[in-house]
């Protein structure tokens, strides 16, 4: 009964690795997009969700996924240079094929660009800056659980 409370008490060293990985970025990418003063269209939207896309399939291949470990998160997110945020979005956590999936994550992207309000976009002083970050819990895994270093 001792030893189970005080195995509580002691620090989980697995648990100590992953926090460690996750605030040194292990898994994270991150990538903005910059559209000008004029005001947006819709096709400067499907053309920003088209380089969104792009950027997202590229960085999916480069993930690690360790004995199948393959999960990601994406959020998007856009607001004047150095203002509040206008509008934001996650898209929960998924596996790389439900990206390319019929009304998977990619085409879910497509339409949370496609719904973002023009008039409300378009009523900004400067530029408009999109960012989008993926994460990835196989690059966690590999950098922590199934990591070559010995520990």
């Amino acid at each position: 009964m001792l030893s189970a409370l005080l195995r509580r008490f002691r620090p989980d060293p697995l648990r100590a690795r992953v926090e460690d990985s996750i605030r040194r970025g292990t898994g994270l990418s991150k990538e903005e997009w910059l559209l000008g003063a004029a005001p947006l269209a819709i096709a400067d939207l499907e053309r920003l969700a088209e380089q969104i896309i792009v950027w997202c399939r590229a960085r999916i291949a480069e993930t690690r996924r360790p004995y199948g470990i393959d999960q990601m998160a994406l959020a998007i997110a856009c607001a004047e240079p150095g203002g509040q945020p206008i509008a934001s979005t996650t898209f929960g956590v998924f596996r790389p094929v439900e990206f390319y999936e019929d009304a998977g994550v990619e085409d879910r992207v497509r339409a949370y660009l496609a719904e973002l309000p023009l008039d409300v976009l378009n009523q900004r002083a400067g530029g408009i800056r999109f960012a989008a970050a993926l994460f990835s819990w196989g690059d966690v895994a590999r950098d922590t659980v199934f990591s070559d270093e010995a520990r």
